[in-house]
């Protein structure tokens, strides 16, 4: 059986979030749905010391720091104002928090190049990422978040922005990883779409979490 990595015991934020508790295991592919406006991102915020809940616990039962991946939503405003390419946004998943870049082994570049050619953004190395499409940034982003190899992988509504094809080929991507790395990934979404044949777990978010 697989460890239990994170456990929520009647979490409550405000109005939005009521009496939360889920356990989360290593390995674990699950989707967050519910409406715009339900507690997703909140929820999500919590988990990541963003946001401090009213009542309840978040333990944390392995040390995950440094190890989660995390794509906000509305993640395609971030760095617009830094000219900097493609490459260079991504190998900032290396800059620890007093803003140096650790050393990127070939391992490292090689999993990074890896990582474009399998979210077909190889051709966009060297475009400066504030030329990109919207769907174009949001693989990118995704791309930096998977860069440091996470045990974790936080995804809030990666999708938008994505045409179909890029959509099918992301999720099977993402479903590589989880099964190959074992690799946990929460992934919120307002629609189950594609991602239904490979989630382990659905969690309903609509002021409580089932």
């Amino acid at each position: 059986m697989n460890k239990k990595i994170i456990e929520v015991s009647n979490l409550n934020f405000g109005n939005v979030l009521t009496n939360i508790s889920l356990e989360i295991f290593e390995g674990d592919f699950i989707a967050i749905l519910g409406p715009n406006g339900g507690g997703k991102t909140t929820f999500i915020k919590l988990l990541l010391n963003i946001l401090k809940q009213n009542s309840g616990k978040i333990e944390f039962h392995e040390n995950l720091k440094n190890k989660i991946g995390y794509v906000p939503q509305n993640a395609t405003t971030v760095d617009e104002v830094f000219p900097a390419t493609v490459d260079e946004i991504i190998k900032t998943a290396f800059v620890n928090k007093k803003s140096f870049f650790k050393k990127i082994s070939i391992e490292d570049k090689n999993y990074i190049n890896f990582l474009m050619e399998s979210f077909g953004i190889m051709d966009l190395k060297s475009k400066l990422f504030v030329e990109l499409s919207g769907g174009q940034k949001q693989r990118v982003l995704i791309v930096r978040a998977l860069a440091n190899k996470p045990k974790l992988l936080i995804l809030d509504e990666p999708d938008i922005g994505l045409d179909n094809i890029s959509q099918s080929k992301f999720i099977e991507n993402l479903n590589i990883i989880n099964k190959e790395n074992k690799t946990t990934i929460i992934f919120v979404t307002h629609h189950l779409g594609i991602i239904e044949k490979y989630i382990t777990k659905t969690f309903y978010i609509n002021g409580v979490l089932k």
